[in-house]
């Protein structure tokens, strides 16, 4: 288990090869990187040669150009593939061996005042072409509201699920701002389909497509799983406390884990 690298945390990334390849965000897509679980080495130095722990901050960190928790993630098929999102859409293709902010490649810019709030990649294309921006709602589906996940379908591309924060209470009703937590895309995003069915109305964080088909969702006040060709949810197991879920993965063990607010990681094989 690595240390932290100081101060307040946001978005980590460990390599399922090595446990001590360690990238973390600190704010502002301030990202470190360390090779061996950041040991401290006894003392403060300034010299490369025995640094347990590098800054490799994308562009937007020091610009202001990114969320105070930006979001990062690696592929899952290539751990020497990264994304990560400020104003502009960054890749490292060097993995845990990247050294300097300057290794990023800028993919894509959303324009001024505009930042991402997730990020997903599974094997698509790095290159920096074919990007274009969608316009939300396409057709009045989506809601106008924050997008706290993503996640692509690393067997169909085209297949896109993003999970809607917010509520849809009608005091927060208006031109654009929708119903809904969860919404599914079959054309990478040129038209959506509501998925939520009969989740409860609170904010949905994170979501993630699980081997076999199903869906795994995190939510505000837990998790929810929705089987391979059904249509409605069920709370995902037992046990898990009714708090807030804020990030859903799958371990390369093939099980589900998920980060709560303030009642630690959870496992789940499913």
């Amino acid at each position: 288990m690595g240390s932290d690298f100081g101060g307040d945390g946001g978005d980590t990334i460990v390599d399922p090869a090595n446990g001590c390849n360690i990238a973390e965000e600190y704010v502002y897509l301030d990202v470190w990187v360390t090779n061996n679980c950041a040991v401290n080495d006894g003392g403060w130095t300034t010299n490369p040669a025995l640094a347990t722990s590098y800054e490799v901050a994308p562009p937007d960190s020091d610009a202001g150009l990114a969320r105070f928790i930006a979001p990062i993630t690696q592929d899952p098929r290539n751990s020497k593939t990264w994304i990560g999102g400020g104003q502009h859409v960054w890749l490292n293709t060097v993995g845990y061996a990247i050294r300097s902010g300057a290794q990023w490649t800028n993919l894509y810019d959303l324009g001024a005042g505009h930042v991402a709030t997730a990020v997903a990649t599974a094997g698509g294309r790095t290159d920096g072409t074919g990007w274009h921006q969608l316009t939300l709602p396409v057709d009045g589906t989506v809601p106008n509201r924050y997008i706290g996940g993503i996640d692509v379908d690393k067997y169909h591309p085209q297949h896109v699920l993003i999970a809607v924060n917010g509520f849809s209470r009608k005091w927060t009703e208006g031109p654009g701002a929708g119903v809904g937590h969860v919404f599914e895309s079959w054309n990478a995003g040129n038209s959506w389909t509501d998925i939520s069915a009969n989740l409860p109305d609170v904010p949905a964080n994170s979501v993630k497509l699980v081997p076999g088909g199903g869906l795994v969702l995190g939510t505000d006040t837990g998790v929810f799983y929705r089987a391979p060709h059904r249509t409605g949810w069920s709370i995902l197991g037992h046990g898990l406390p009714t708090t807030v879920t804020l990030q859903v993965k799958v371990g390369p063990d093939g099980r589900v884990y998920v980060a709560t607010h303030g009642r630690g990681q959870w496992a789940f094989r499913l």
